[in-house]
């Protein structure tokens, strides 16, 4: 039916009942009428399920790689015994929450992970994921512009703000995915179900998930993990607030109640502040200008003169503007400040706080963080196309200030990180500048090989994708400025409680009795290199290696590595050892007479000084129990003898023994023809009459090579080489393979005559065979010797018997399979280290080792002369 009431026509159902009621309204009817009105009050306590726990989103995400990547499989790392009880719990526990799972199935990418000590204790499963997102392709969502939320905003006056809780891992990952998410363990591989932070992709995958699935809410607006509520009435927020945490209970978002506001009357959003009479700069953007200490000196006149010059292109008449300031910089000028120059500043300060110098953010141009850190502060700028969009500065809290330079100005870069977030959060063109050139290296590391404070640091901004680049400090202007005029505000303890507890995690994991430590320390604080290190670590490193002092000098190429924590100096989370302490550590270190290479790597895992593996490697090399059972050392590459031009130029000899009968073998270096000769005992005379009556026969030669035997070394017998004219060649002592000719012919010669004596058959006959049978390549023995072929019993062309000129080729073939010989040796020699006069080596000559003083070395022939027990051997 049409009802009038107050002037107004009104369309309402009436229900007509026969038995006798009072006639009542319905709700609805009452709204229509306006005879009521609705008071939506919201209890945010009746969503206490949406502020716990971890949530999960609908649809798995599939990470997209770029084309012909190659897989990366990251060793599992060392993880120290004190602390696999705690990463396994931990594992355990996220399995439970069903964020990782154990995989036992082949993947592809297998990555490391790193573990900072958590406030209580325990230890947080990080991945390091740095080979994967050079090799993951981005989708690169479009993230809304503040002017796009500014206009949705506009008008209203109630708003809510809500930030997600553990955001990325509410994306659930599909199969493939995971498996990209793999990582190591010493209980074996398990992977991400979730999507890890550090992940390249995560804050636009994030953003996107989270925007398309409140897109449809009015009044609602997402930034990656911020979503801000807002109402034009109390009622309306309150109504697209329920319908906000309606929808995240359905879908599974869970936030963080600490960070969250409700239903207030101005919030801060996107570095500004948003209220009932719009949107305005958020004061504290510029409280680290407004409220900057006025200069009190020459020095901070400068630099504070230095950021505006920085910025005076956007300063109308700026060079009159400063004129006076400047005049107080002459050198004939006194110090006089006045309340002339205090308005120069206020004014100065009031143009950097506001346009043109001061621009609105834009999602759509690159960042540029300009960071800093003096002694006692820490300043950073937001920069874009050159103009600041936001400042900021803050004091070092006491412990903070006694970081080393390096902690510093890795603080800064998290400062200004944290602090922009809302600007930086989720882009992939954001710059921090640095002037400290270390920290530029020490980002393209592995997490686990960079010190555990700075490793702790680097974790907290994981999240964020940027990169580092060095800028000399006499450029960066502004970061040094707020810097050095800093606010009194101090930074949160939050940052230096986790940086604490990876130090108390550092220190409390080096496996050193108490007294030890004492020492240590003790021996640290009085170690001059020590004390040069300590002061360079924690107050900075020269600018040029030049001006270092020369004692820490060789520590310049990894000075970013140090740190110092509790009285005792790190290098990459290894003790470094004073000087008067590294003798006992070595002795420590080949307890067990372990060998080199082992000893090297137990020292590596442990602990450092400049120098330490040769003096490990000394040491060992040293030890006279060692070497009494060492293996004889791998043998060296050949050096084989010359090949003659001519036959019977250079001969070989040596004596044997056969059935109790004594031989001499004569074999020629250039035909390897053999001669055997019976004696009648192994003297001196003896063997020269031989030799004579070979002599007689083939000539005399140039060289003779023969071992050390006594019938070779007697003074008869140098009387016959000097008066016959050919030079005499001894080899190595207990070294036959250097005499290798002769010693083969010997074997040889043995062999046939072994074989004739089973077989029956005429000795001779096997030694005219050897001496006419053709080598690789290269005619007989017989051929090259007297150019001709011998008849034998073998059926033979008379014409195949005259004498001939030797074929050219042989000799060429000679050196070919003598070079053969040599490749096949040296598959298993290798070069052993050279030896110097006044080396100290062992030697044995079959009795017991003793220690040996080289006096004479021949580096030609490896002739070595040595003292040995107060005799000269050779």
């Amino acid at each position: 039916m049409l009802w009038s009431y107050k002037g107004c026509n009104y369309l309402i159902k009436f229900v007509i009942s026969k038995n006798d009621c009072q006639s009542v309204l319905s709700k609805d009817t009452c709204e229509s009428l306006k005879l009521i009105k609705r008071v939506y009050c919201l209890n945010v306590d009746n969503y206490s399920d949406l502020f716990h726990g971890v949530g999960k989103l609908p649809g798995k995400y599939k990470i997209i790689l770029k084309d012909n990547v190659c897989p990366s499989v990251c060793p599992v790392r060392k993880i120290p015994l004190g602390i696999r009880d705690k990463l396994k719990s931990e594992l355990e526990k996220m399995e439970n929450m069903e964020i990782i799972r154990k995989v036992s199935h082949p993947t592809p990418w297998v990555n490391a992970i790193v573990l900072p000590a958590k406030k209580d204790g325990s230890v947080r499963v990080c991945l390091d994921p740095r080979p994967l997102n050079l090799a993951i392709r981005r989708a690169h969502y479009p993230l809304p512009t503040l002017t796009e939320i500014a206009t949705k905003l506009h008008g209203a006056k109630y708003f809510s703000k809500l930030d997600a809780r553990s955001g990325f891992w509410m994306v659930q990952l599909d199969d493939e995915s995971a498996d990209l998410c793999t990582f190591g363990t010493p209980f074996g591989r398990y992977q991400f179900l979730r999507l890890p932070y550090g992940i390249s992709c995560a804050s636009e995958v994030f953003h996107a998930k989270i925007r398309q699935i409140l897109e449809d809410l009015d009044g609602v607006h997402s930034f990656i993990d911020d979503i801000i509520v807002h109402g034009c009435s109390k009622e309306e927020h309150d109504l697209r607030l329920k319908r906000l945490l309606d929808r995240a209970r359905d879908v599974g978002i869970r936030f963080n109640r600490d960070k969250c506001e409700f239903c207030v009357e101005q919030v801060t959003y996107l570095g500004h502040t948003f209220s009932v009479r719009g949107m305005q700069i958020d004061f504290n953007k510029v409280r680290a200008i407004k409220d900057m200490p006025s200069p009190n000196d020459r020095s901070s006149l400068e630099r504070f003169l230095g950021m505006t010059n920085y910025l005076s292109k956007f300063i109308p008449n700026y060079a009159n503007i400063v004129s006076p300031l400047r005049h107080l910089l002459k050198r004939d000028i006194d110090w006089n400040w006045e309340y002339t120059h205090e308005n120069i500043v206020l004014h100065l300060k009031d143009k950097l706080s506001n346009a043109p110098v001061l621009a609105l953010y834009s999602a759509s141009e690159p960042v540029l963080l300009t960071v800093d850190a003096s002694a006692r502060a820490l300043g950073a700028a937001l920069m874009q196309a050159g103009r600041p969009v936001e400042y900021a500065s803050l004091t070092l809290t006491d412990t903070q200030s006694r970081y080393a330079q390096i902690e510093k100005e890795m603080l800064a870069i998290v400062f200004a990180l944290e602090r922009f977030h809302q600007y930086v959060y989720g882009r992939s063109d954001v710059v921090v500048e640095t002037d400290h050139k270390p920290l530029e290296s020490l980002f393209k590391k592995p997490l686990d090989s960079v010190p555990m404070r700075i490793q702790r640091m680097m974790l907290r901004i994981q999240c964020y994708d940027f990169i580092v680049v060095y800028k000399p400090g006499k450029y960066m202007f502004v970061a040094d400025t707020l810097s050095r005029a800093a606010l009194p505000e101090l930074m949160h303890d939050r940052v230096s409680l986790e940086v604490d507890a990876q130090s108390c995690y550092l220190i409390n994991h080096v496996q050193f009795s108490d007294s030890k430590m004492k020492t240590i320390r003790n021996m640290t604080n009085n170690d001059r290199e020590c004390e040069m290190l300590i002061n360079y670590t924690l107050n900075g490193w020269p600018r040029y290696k030049s001006d270092t002092d020369n004692l820490v000098r060789c520590h310049w190429s990894y000075r970013a590595s140090f740190e110092y924590v509790d009285g005792v100096l790190f290098k990459d989370n290894l003790v470094f050892i004073p000087y008067a302490l590294r003798k006992d550590m070595l002795d420590r270190v080949h307890e067990g007479h372990l060998g080199i290479d082992r000893c090297k790597r137990r020292a590596r895992d442990v602990m450092f000084w400049n120098g330490m593996s040769r003096d490990v490697e000394h040491v060992v090399r040293s030890c006279t129990v060692c070497a009494a059972h060492a293996a004889n050392p791998i043998r060296e590459p050949m050096i084989p003898h010359d090949i003659p031009e001519l036959p019977w130029r250079k001969v070989g000899s040596d004596i044997f023994v056969f059935q109790k009968k004594y031989f001499l073998i004569l074999v020629d270096y250039f035909s390897n023809f053999i001669e055997v000769c019976p004696l009648t005992n192994m003297g001196t005379h003896a063997v020269i009459t031989a030799l004579k009556d070979q002599f007689a026969r083939h000539g005399i030669p140039v060289e003779l090579v023969t071992d050390n035997g006594p019938a070779y070394t007697s003074r008869e017998f140098r009387k016959f080489c000097s008066t016959w004219c050919f030079t005499h060649i001894t080899t190595s002592p207990y070294y036959a393979q250097a005499n290798g000719l002769s010693e083969r012919a010997v074997q040889t010669v043995k062999n046939i005559i072994k074989k004739s004596l089973e077989s029956g058959s005429d000795y001779y006959l096997g030694l005219l065979n050897l001496r006419t049978t053709p080598r690789n390549g290269v005619s007989s023995p017989a051929q090259l010797l007297m150019g001709r072929r011998l008849n034998t019993r073998l059926p033979v062309h008379f014409d195949k018997l005259r004498p001939e000129r030797n074929n050219i080729s042989d000799y060429e073939n000679i050196l070919q399979n003598k070079a053969r010989s040599k490749q096949h040796y040296d598959l298993h020699s290798r070069n052993l280290p050279p030896l110097k006069v006044g080396d100290k080596v062992f030697m044995t000559d079959g009795k017991p080792l003793k220690l040996s003083l080289i006096k004479t070395m021949d580096y030609q022939k490896r002739h070595v002369s040595k003292v040995y027990e107060f005799q000269t051997l050779k």
